[in-house]
């Protein structure tokens, strides 16, 4: 089990992960959000900067704003809790954090206890 992150309002669930460029192998470890309203991952500005991430083509996107807009994508390898995803689809945002998505977290089972502050996240 891990616990909720407390120091955001309001508590969320946050799991480290390593994010890799499939072509340099450069690579960042992040905190991630774990996030089972969002279809995709995606990455903060910052890493694609720092990993030279090319981008791979581009995505119609909207957020819970609703706006939809041209989002670029990249390809990256995520590593998650030991478990390793090749040829990743990402896109990016202004954000400090990973945002993760069903695109990872369909892989796992997710268990969320958000009245203990607790989830797991395992392989079946």
């Amino acid at each position: 089990m891990y616990r909720y992150d407390t120091t955001v309002d309001p508590p969320a669930a946050y799991v480290s992960v390593l994010i890799t460029n499939p072509d340099t192998k450069t690579s960042a470890s992040l905190p991630a959000k774990i996030d089972s309203g969002a279809a995709m991952s995606v990455l903060p500005q910052t890493t694609i900067v720092e990993l030279a991430l090319e981008p791979m083509g581009d995505i119609l996107a909207s957020g819970y704003d609703r706006r939809v807009v041209l989002l670029p994508t990249y390809d990256v390898t995520f590593e998650v809790e030991g478990h390793i995803f090749q040829d990743v689809e990402v896109t990016v945002s202004p954000r400090k954090d990973v945002l993760l998505g069903r695109d990872i977290l369909n892989h796992f089972i997710l268990t969320l206890d958000g009245k203990n502050l607790s989830f797991d996240l395992r392989d079946p």
